[in-house]
């Protein structure tokens, strides 16, 4: 199978997008953060923006990554088999997982926030070594990914010994992605009834999972099918007009609801807010995927030397970037500047440093065999 550039230039920008995200959440959006900048007020018009850009990226940007990761997986698997494939995917996902539980992600919040009262050995003995607290952070996506890999194998496994080959999909048609849009969204609600947003074992934060589900097995469907290559324009045309037309909708059904008066639950529990928040999801979320598998298809699918270069440094910079993100960020506490300069600068700086750093770690000789 050749290698999809469209897959390869959507990951990178999938990746900048990460760090413009959490930089966004440093500088106002709602939402959990290694590190704050302690001048923000969260009733700012900026804050508002970056709440409902965060909100929009939260719908489809991590879904989007396990898509991608299962349409790989799927060719993968299918390559090496199972027994190589489990132990290519716990290298390339376990290695990176433990150096950022035990090394980047404690250093980095030593670092914000502990430096001026313990010194890194005594943080450690209080925190890390005790499992007091876990530091997972982003490499929650490559625990998620370890699990969602050993079940695809093993649905491979008893379908091979069912003797049965798997079924074929043709695309979706429009009403059935409505559905599946509506089933993803109760999905949510019911989930977030245990587990509000931004809760979970081990900071897999359940709440958001059935998308990720679905998607990963979208990816898994998608590879087999040739989905990619079948688009149809006018399905996608149209989720893409009905996700842009609803993104505005979600500060509105706040507003309507309390927010204003401080009154927000939309992460969980039996009430309007959390009900509409999770429906609201799965339709902005399957129109971006749409328009951005089509765009990428039809207008970003060249390559080039740069384009390789980024692309094989992504992964890297994927892992690295909340170090470098919290540094700007405290670089840039105490300046006098707009809330929303302040995010554009430090997610350009922090963009640019990430891919620099990422370069000079995948000179180690081990790294490139896991990164």
């Amino acid at each position: 199978m050749k290698r999809l550039n469209e897959l390869d230039n959507l990951k990178v920008f999938l990746t900048a997008l990460v760090i413009i995200f959490h930089a966004a959440i440093a500088y106002g959006a709602a939402g959990s953060w290694i590190l704050k900048d302690s001048n923000q007020d969260e009733m700012s018009i900026t804050a508002v923006f970056l709440t409902l850009f965060t909100a929009v990226c939260q719908t489809f940007f991590m879904g989007l990554f396990f898509f991608i990761s299962a349409y790989f997986s799927s060719v993968s698997l299918s390559r090496k088999g199972s027994s190589t494939f489990i132990k290519d995917r716990l290298l390339r996902l376990g290695i990176p997982m433990l150096v950022y539980y035990f090394l980047i992600g404690p250093i980095t919040v030593w670092f914000a926030h502990y430096r001026l009262q313990l010194t890194l050995a005594e943080f450690y003995n209080q925190y890390v070594w005790s499992f007091e607290r876990t530091f997972f952070g982003p490499a929650w996506f490559l625990q998620a990914s370890i699990y969602f890999a050993v079940i695809h194998v093993f649905f491979e496994i008893v379908l091979k010994k069912m003797k049965k080959a798997a079924p074929r999909f043709s695309f979706p048609k429009g009403a059935q992605l409505l559905w599946l849009a509506v089933g993803m969204g109760l999905a949510a609600f019911v989930t977030r009834l245990i587990y509000p947003t931004g809760e979970g074992p081990l900071e897999l934060q359940l709440g958001y999972f059935p998308s990720y589900i679905v998607l990963y097995i979208a990816g898994i469907i998608a590879q087999k099918n040739g989905w990619l290559d079948n688009i149809p324009p006018k399905l996608q045309k149209g989720w893409q007009w009905l996700s842009l037309g609803l993104i505005p909708v979600l500060p509105v059904i706040l507003v309507l609801t309390g927010a204003l008066d401080g009154e927000v639950h939309f992460e969980g529990g039996v009430n309007a807010e959390a009900f509409l928040y999770a429906i609201w999801e799965p339709f902005v979320c399957i129109g971006i995927i749409l328009t951005l598998l089509s765009l990428f298809r039809r207008r970003f699918y060249s390559t080039s030397p740069l384009k390789q270069w980024l692309s094989r440094h992504a992964y890297a910079v994927y892992l690295i970037h909340p170090a470098v993100v919290v540094g700007w960020t405290m670089a840039f506490q105490g300046l006098p500047l707009p809330s929303a300069v302040k995010w554009a600068v430090v997610s350009i700086l922090s963009i640019v440093c990430c891919f620099m750093v990422a370069s000079i770690l995948k000179m180690l000789p081990f790294a490139k065999r896991v990164l």
